[in-house]
């Protein structure tokens, strides 16, 4: 009687933890539409400030991208949405318009059974159509995605000697492309590998060891930002347990990404 107790409340513990990780404020179904979006509060936003994002980049957004195509076009998204098999993206997006204001808009992806765009929407609704024909937004953006590999040693914060190397040139081209720096994103990712936990510290201090070597190289420590996503933005999905098959499969899901804007 007892062992059953204890396993109908490790049951219990195991439905609500996976029901914290999966959280939807707008229960989309499995094609990734709803009758009704929910927004998230602007001030519980990760990234309450927002951002500005490159309306040619917005227009590529369609029904059937990867979670890693949108990150590519529109960076993470601002607001905690969970880890395991998340489905809501929420981001809070700036546009100036003539006589130097903004219009701020709310924008929502949803992702269907498969983790592929199934709907987007904006709240208002009519956001881009607010939008002045007159005046262009663009955004001068350096992209860098690196491997774990040639920057860490195996499950460690630590950069090698060829990874310093990496982040110093990275610095250099940053520096040389004249361009006036408003913000670096630093954001590390693991493969589903260990635990949920230990990814998401390990990401995050990777994260930190390529900020730390770039602000030795001369890039204001100011102006960046770091996140560990763990092994929530896979870009690739391979079945099995851990064996060096697998590991060699998910390679290109553990690495670090560099959006300079």
């Amino acid at each position: 009687m007892k062992q059953m107790k204890l396993n109908l409340l490790l049951s219990a513990c195991v439905v609500l933890v996976l029901s914290g990780c999966t959280r939807s404020l707008s229960s989309p179904d499995d094609q990734g539409k709803t009758a009704q979006p929910v927004f998230p509060e602007m001030r519980s936003a990760v990234r309450s400030e927002g951002s500005y994002p490159n309306v040619s980049a917005l227009a590529k957004v369609k029904p059937g991208m990867s979670k890693a195509q949108i990150y590519e076009l529109l960076g993470v998204p601002h607001f905690k949405e969970g880890a395991l098999r998340v489905k809501e993206w929420d981001y809070i997006f700036h546009f100036p318009v003539a006589g130097g204001t903004d219009i701020t808009c709310q924008y929502k992806v949803l992702y269907d059974s498969s983790l592929k765009v199934g709907s987007t929407y904006f709240l208002p609704e009519n956001c881009l159509a607010r939008l002045a024909p007159a005046q262009p937004v663009t955004a001068v953006t350096m992209h860098r995605e690196l491997g774990a590999e040639a920057l860490f040693g195996f499950a460690s914060a630590q950069l090698s000697a060829e990874g310093e190397g990496h982040i110093g040139q990275l610095a250099a081209d940053i520096r040389q492309s004249g361009m006036t720096v408003s913000r670096i994103t630093i954001i590390g990712h693991t493969d589903r590998i260990g635990s949920a936990e230990s990814n998401y510290r390990l990401s995050q201090a990777r994260a930190e060891s390529v900020k730390r070597v770039l602000a030795q190289n001369g890039i204001s420590p100011a102006v960046m930002e770091t996140r560990g996503m763990g092994a929530s933005m896979p870009k690739v999905q391979c079945d099995g347990g851990k064996s060096p098959a697998v590991i060699a499969c998910l390679a290109p899901n553990r690495r670090i990404t560099v959006d300079v804007q």
